[in-house]
């Protein structure tokens, strides 16, 4: 965790303390920064919620969304809208259903460890980026990756060495 802030939260409710809301917008979008992935439990739903889950995607972070089964009050219509392969949704009918969907949400994210690398771009390339960024509501990183993706799939001598690989 980058920061827990479930008994300061809870404080501030009960005893009706006052709550410097730059501040914690502040430490919010750090925690997102320093984060490797993301949980949201989107069972009631709230603008900041789908803020943050926004930020995190812009970031290429990937998140595990969870929500009660057959919540009316659901954040999860808005998530439908947000089309990511970031994001895992699962509902859960119990609360003794979490700690297993967050096991396995985090133990899938190891397996599956990204690299971290530069790229310089022409001016002409990085347009094209920004541009189909805006256009289809994606984060750069996404845009790049179904790129290359698409270039996988299409490149013969590439199949084919994956095919020889697996036969060795």
């Amino acid at each position: 965790m980058t920061r827990d802030w479930l008994d300061e939260g809870l404080n501030n409710f009960t005893k009706r303390l006052s709550v410097d809301y730059d501040e914690m917008y502040d430490d919010i979008m750090v925690s997102i920064l320093y984060a490797d992935v993301g949980i949201i439990e989107g069972t009631l739903k709230g603008l900041s919620t789908g803020h943050q889950l926004t930020i995190a995607l812009q970031r290429g972070k990937p998140i595990l969304f969870l929500h009660r089964t057959n919540n009316a009050n659901s954040q999860l219509v808005m998530l439908r809208g947000a089309h990511s392969d970031l994001i895992s949704e699962h509902e859960y009918k119990s609360d003794t259903e979490i700690p297993g969907l967050i096991e396995n949400f985090l133990e899938s994210q190891k397996r599956g460890k990204r690299t971290r690398f530069n790229l310089v771009l022409a001016r002409k390339e990085q347009q094209y980026i920004d541009w189909a960024s805006y256009i289809y509501g994606k984060s750069k990183t996404e845009i790049i990756r179904e790129l290359i993706v698409a270039r996988m799939n299409s490149d013969l001598n590439y199949r084919k060495g994956l095919r020889l690989k697996k036969s060795l």
